[in-house]
């Protein structure tokens, strides 16, 4: 049944689930894009808020360092270390005493300014001392220090001088770049503490964080959790990566960046928000790791996969609901119907329901039984009507021998031919006795066969030795197999009356039998002259027509009762022989069927 057979996509149970799909999937869509919409909304902001708070502390940082270095720069001519330096041979003690105690007040402002300063120091040659802003005043002079600490820098973009793991910034008088190498007459040295670094950069984070201060171009680190030397790895080449790619695109590294990234620390994953200063020279990188700021997130995340579970159940549940509902009736009906089409008219199909499909199954149960009923009624009066026409066709052989087997008896009672008459009467009596028996609609082939010999003999009274007729032998099995009566005389009668009638000599007719796969051929073939395109078409169209046909010729009759019988595979096929005359080709269908001794073939009832 093609409803059966259809294709999924044309079922109204698809059509509901995709209709369902078609309304759940847009709003599963739109859900899932303002979710991730909001997400990345919210991660922008979390990600500027931390750019924002790098860059306000590297500011601060700046800020305090840039102070620092303009004090500094200023005691560059005070006129108490420009007498430290230069006069200390001509100076009282008193004098000398009062300068020294006088920079060492100035130095502590220095310090006192920054709380990232550590020590301030002035290293004086001619005093052959070193003047620091710590308690001990005065110290002793360290040549080895004050030759480090006397380069050139640029206090503005590289200010820092690294010395034994210590950090500076030193302002050197006069400067060794603008006074041809000369020997400083002091040096003012800041020492930038690093615990105070650490201590403000751990105010800088918040748990879990972590934040490192790096030089670009010098080796110093400083971190304001211990324990961080992963995060301190991570840092030079974060920012040697960032650099490059910078420096190759634009030709020089940018005077300040800031730098993004996600790294992978002990397994964890850390967002890396990164401000690099030219002014210090540095870059203060923060680690956060991405659980604590998007933590949150992820469990917007685990909420959507808990509404897309959610919306697979309830998709799988409808589905579920409307196959119960809908699907599984629908089904039944359809098969149902597909039984009744296969010719099932005995069928009764059970709803326990009152709603419309029950309405509708009650309905068909109705239909089945009517059907049924006027099935019935138009069986049984079709068989009558072709039991009736069956006899009436074989009732109609009988008057065409008849007439053709007086004539005969007539002509030999002229010619007083009593010799013949008595055979041929013997002949006569035996063939109407074969075809008067009423009670018998088939018989063996074998007896078929017979009695179509008994009428080439009679035949041959008629024709003398015009006609030849041959008989061939019957294919093993074949004897007894049941056939309907009088199929093999009238193809033998149409060739005589028909095929040979006008040929004076050297006719012959041929009967065969052969057995092709499940089915029986007989066939009736003549050497007639007369058989020519025109009438070999005339009598299959004649064939064709059978039902319609007024006329019943012995072939028409035969191929009638066949098809009727048998149905309409079965039947006359004409074709034109090898010897140019007609042969007719009767198809029987076999079966078989088991006894005690071997297989035996009966004809197929249809």
């Amino acid at each position: 049944m093609k409803l059966l057979t259809q294709s999924p996509r044309s079922s109204i149970f698809m059509k509901i689930v995709l209709t369902f799909l078609g309304v759940l999937a847009p709003l599963y869509a739109l859900n899932l894009y303002m979710n991730e919409s909001g997400q990345q909304t919210v991660r922008s902001e979390i990600v500027q808020s931390m750019n924002t708070k790098v860059e306000l502390y590297v500011n601060l940082i700046e800020s305090d360092i840039q102070r620092v270095i303009k004090l500094i720069e200023t005691y560059v001519n005070d006129d108490d270390l420009m007498k430290l330096s230069t006069s200390t041979a001509i100076m009282s003690d008193i004098d000398r005493t009062d300068a020294i105690l006088a920079l060492k007040n100035k130095l502590n402002l220095v310090k006192t300014s920054s709380s990232f300063v550590h020590n301030v120091t002035a290293f004086i040659p001619e005093l052959d001392r070193s003047v620091t802003s710590n308690d001990d005043a005065i110290t002793a002079f360290d040549e080895a220090q004050f030759k480090a600490l006397s380069v050139t820098t640029n206090r503005y973009e590289t200010p820092y001088v690294i010395w034994n793991d210590r950090l500076f910034i030193s302002v050197p008088y006069p400067d060794p770049a603008t006074s041809g190498g000369r020997k400083p007459v002091f040096l003012l040295t800041v020492e930038v503490s690093q615990p105070a670094l650490r201590s403000a950069m751990r105010t800088f984070t918040n748990n879990g964080e972590t934040a490192v201060l790096s030089g670009n171009h010098l080796s110093y680190t400083v971190t304001s959790n211990n324990g961080s030397e992963e995060a301190e790895a991570a840092v030079p080449e974060l920012v040697a990566s960032t650099g490059s790619k910078q420096e190759s695109e634009e030709g020089a590294m940018p005077p300040d960046r800031q730098i993004q990234k996600s790294i992978t620390i002990n397994g964890e994953r850390h967002l890396v928000i990164a401000k690099s200063s030219s002014m210090l020279d540095s870059t203060l990188s923060i680690f956060v790791p991405e659980e604590e700021i998007f933590g949150s997130l992820s469990h917007y995340r685990w909420w959507m996969l808990w509404l897309t579970l959610s919306s697979i159940v309830i998709i799988v549940f409808f589905a579920l609901s409307i196959y119960r509902i809908i699907q599984r009736p629908m089904h039944t009906l359809l098969r149902s119907f597909n039984k009744v089409e296969q010719g099932n008219l005995n069928l009764v199909v059970q709803y326990p329901l009152k709603d419309e499909f029950g309405f509708l199954f009650d309905r068909f149960n109705a239909m089945v039984r009517e059907l049924n009923v006027l099935v019935h009624e138009v069986y049984e009066h079709k068989y009558r009507v072709r039991l009736a026409e069956l006899r009436q066709l074989q009732s109609q052989i009988n008057p065409h021998f008849l007439y053709n087997s007086f004539f005969i008896l007539h002509r030999m009672a002229k010619l007083h031919d009593n010799d013949n008459i008595i055979r041929f009467t013997k002949y006569l009596g035996e063939y109407f006795q074969f075809i008067t028996r009423d009670g018998m609609d088939e018989m063996a082939l074998e007896m078929e066969v017979k009695y179509a010999r008994t009428y080439t003999e009679i035949q041959a009274f008629r024709f003398g030795n015009r006609i030849h007729t041959e008989f061939g032998e019957l294919p093993p099995g074949m004897e007894q197999l049941l056939v309907p009566r009088l199929i093999l005389q009238p193809l033998i009668e149409n060739a005589y009356n028909h095929g040979l009638e006008n040929k004076l000599k050297d006719g012959w007719i041929c009967v065969s039998f052969e057995q092709q796969h499940d089915t029986l051929v007989i066939a009736v073939e003549d050497n007639g002259d007369e058989l020519d395109e025109s009438k070999l078409h005339s009598l299959r169209m004649r064939l064709l027509s059978a039902e319609e046909s007024a006329e019943s010729t012995g072939l028409i009759n035969v191929h009638r009762r066949i098809q009727i019988k048998y149905g309409h595979e079965s039947g006359l096929s004409l074709s034109k022989g090898e010897s140019g005359g007609l042969r007719a080709e009767l198809r029987l269908p076999l079966i078989w069927e088991e006894n005690e001794n071997a297989n035996v073939p009966i004809v197929d009832r249809g």
